[in-house]
């Protein structure tokens, strides 16, 4: 009795709505077996679009016309003057001498030198944050600088005139302890000047101190207001007003009980500290995180103010005895409510609101329960509540609120939601691994808010600049792998007349300063794109259509539907079901897309003016091959299949495929 054939058909890899067939397509693809493919929005396994340059020659450095790439971009949209003004930032490096801001009105295609961080900054990873209508940059080395959409300037302002103070040692008074002392410049319209350095500190017992300085020399100064600090503390505190900008000195005498019920300075005028390598905007303040002096501390701005710091008192230490030797790799603003801040081992979250109350200030760091950090801020994305993902038991969960996906030190991809941890990148596990971890700071991460896609480009292997992606469709809770993806920064920006443009930076010198748009045309900027959609292991459905696991199966054809375009090359083959995902393929054949040539009424082809013969498209693709080793029907407990292509065509995509197969008779379940 001959046995029957059994087909197991998958005629929807997703379905186009979100909640229909949303595990079918997770139990079929192979994301490590995959590569530069993506889910449409037809919900059908789609070799990605390429690539291609924005500006038609590379820009080369303002000094010297060195070659580099641009190792950081950034989007500055601004609204002053009621006008939109969009623009590019981009931080120029030649790996050499010179380290460069341009900027780009046009998305890329031309740029406009700006400033020159010099030697000392060559290599560093600049990083950007935008607060109001300025950009602040920090690189780890310089001071920081700061972009309005016309001027780049260092950041930090000129600070109202330094007090000198001095006991009094013929009057007794109400100053005890150690005390200091600030000015700030008053004019006529009640405008506040940033507020002078500290005086040094000076002790007292029981007496009054004289405090002195130089007159301002802004004209349309016509007064100051001192502020002091109790014996015990370093918040400083309204103290006074000194009438006129000629007047120079005052005689301190107040009590620290009435000292406290005044208003806290909030114009303290330090400039940001020098060296910092990352800014972050959060409640109406910038914060500056690390240095290598300190590299464990985040300073924050007065409110309102970026400009404006208060170095020896305004930061907070995010260490305790397990973090020693750690260092900060960034922080991530506004997340419900708090200001989230990543080492390499650990996470930490700001919650307060600044205010001063007493000799305190109300913000609270707390130590998050991870004990694992981001490697770069640069890596960390928001990823909107409902994002799908598959666990470790291969389930397929999905997120109740907004998240941070971030790369991790160990070589992985983690949700965090404010408290805990979840690694999500189990799907493309081997190949996040395979990062060069001397390399991590470069790992960089896009949002592609049109396709539900988050993109983590890293320098895998060897590669000491970032090459390779991996995506997570959190929409649907896929991983893809793309590769190669030389790029060393990129961004999502909006245009006047689309929501969406995603633009990358090209990663290697001797290739140049290119600035590409993505998804744009059939080839990586000249290059085919070698893509294939590989199959996790199949064992079809025994007889109450479960997975059969335990029986041998003799594999009989496959019936493939492709969607594709003349000039698209796709062939199919068949992989051992234990094979992995980089396996020997054993070919079945190429699917034809050349499309019939269109004929008159009795039978000639129809030429075009130039003589060739006009070809109709193909639209669907058939494509039915036996499954065969030689002359041999192929026999196995389980079968993969690669469908493969690297032309240059417009891209093409999965429909639906089955495969059928026997179980063969009289074998038990395998005893491992």
């Amino acid at each position: 009795m001959p046995l029957p054939n059994r087909t197991q058909v998958f005629d929807s890899l997703l379905g186009t709505q979100d909640n229909i067939h949303s595990i079918i397509l997770p139990d079929v693809f192979s994301s490590g077996g995959s590569q530069n493919l993506f889910i449409d929005q037809f919900a059908r396994a789609k070799r990605i679009d390429g690539y291609d340059n924005q500006n038609a020659a590379a820009i080369t450095t303002n000094t010297g016309g060195s070659a580099g790439i641009f190792r950081t971009l950034f989007p500055f949209r601004s609204m002053a003057g009621g006008t939109v003004t969009r623009q590019i930032i981009g931080v120029l490096d030649d790996a050499a001498d010179e380290q460069e801001v341009w900027t780009s009105t046009d998305e890329g295609v031309n740029w406009a030198f700006r400033g020159d961080f010099g030697a000392s900054s060559v290599g560093t990873i600049p990083t950007l944050a935008q607060f109001g209508d300025e950009v602040f940059i920090v690189n780890g080395v310089v001071a920081p600088r700061k972009w309005d959409g016309t001027t780049l300037s260092t950041a930090g302002g000129t600070q109202s005139p330094q007090p000198t103070a001095v006991a009094v040692a013929s009057a007794s008074g109400f100053l005890v302890g150690s005390k200091q002392w600030k000015l700030v410049s008053v004019e006529s319209d009640g405008s506040r000047h940033p507020g002078s350095i500290a005086s040094t500190a000076v002790q007292f017992t029981d007496e009054q101190a004289t405090v002195t300085w130089t007159a301002d020399a802004d004209t349309d100064v016509v007064g100051y207001e001192l502020y002091a600090t109790t014996g015990t503390g370093k918040i400083f505190y309204f103290e006074d007003y000194i009438d006129g900008r000629t007047t120079a000195t005052y005689t301190s005498n107040i009590q620290d009980a009435r000292l406290l019920e005044n208003r806290g300075l909030e114009e303290h005028g330090d400039a940001p500290p020098t060296g910092v390598y990352f800014c972050v905007s959060h409640k109406d303040r910038m914060w500056y995180l690390r240095t290598d002096t300190s590299p464990r501390r985040g300073y924050y701005s007065d409110p309102g103010d970026p400009d404006s710091c208060y170095l020896a008192n305004n930061y907070v230490d995010f260490s305790d005895i397990a973090d020693q030797g750690d260092r900060l790799t960034g922080g991530v603003g506004n997340y419900e409510g708090r200001l989230v801040v990543g080492q390499e081992r650990s996470i930490w979250t700001v919650s307060g609101t600044g205010q001063i109350i007493g000799n305190l200030v109300d913000i609270t760091r707390v130590r998050a329960n991870p004990n694992i950090g981001w490697v770069a801020q640069r890596s960390v994305l928001r990823i909107p509540a409902g994002a799908k993902y598959i666990d470790q038991n291969g389930k397929v969960q999905t997120t109740e609120v907004v998240t941070l996906a971030y790369w991790t030190p160990i070589g992985d991809i983690r949700l965090f939601d404010g408290d805990n941890d979840v690694v999500v990148s189990f799907p493309v596990n081997t190949t996040v691994r395979g990062f060069n971890y001397a390399h991590r700071a470069k790992v960089w991460a896009l949002m592609d808010s049109s396709r539900d896609h988050a993109t983590w480009f890293f320098p895998s292997g060897s590669a000491t600049e970032p090459d390779t992606a991996v995506t997570w469709n959190w929409r649907w809770g896929v991983w893809y792998v793309w590769t190669p993806l030389p790029f060393a920064h990129g961004i999502e920006i909006e245009s006047s007349s689309e929501a969406s443009v995603l633009l990358a930076a090209e990663a290697a010198i001797a290739t140049g300063a290119f600035v590409y748009k993505l998804w744009s045309g059939n080839t990586f900027n000249g290059t085919n794109i070698v893509s294939q959609w590989m199959t996790k292991t199949l064992f079809g459905l025994d007889d109450n259509n479960v997975q059969a696991l335990g029986f041998r199966k003799r594999w009989r054809y496959l019936d493939a539907l492709l969607t594709s375009t003349q000039g698209a090359e796709p062939s199919v083959e068949w992989v051992d079901g234990l094979g992995e995902d980089s396996a020997a393929g054993h070919s079945l054949g190429a699917f034809d897309t050349t499309g019939d040539s269109v004929e008159t009424f009795d039978g000639e082809a129809i030429e075009s003016s130039d003589g060739e013969t006009i070809i109709m498209s193909t639209a669907g693709v058939h494509l039915k091959k036996l499954i065969k080793d030689g002359a041999r029907y192929v026999h196995s407990e389980g079968i993969r299949f690669r469908i493969k292509d690297s032309t240059d065509s417009e891209a093409w995509a999965i429909e639906a495929f089955s495969v059928a197969y026997q179980l063969l008779p009289g074998l038990k379940r395998r005893i491992q």
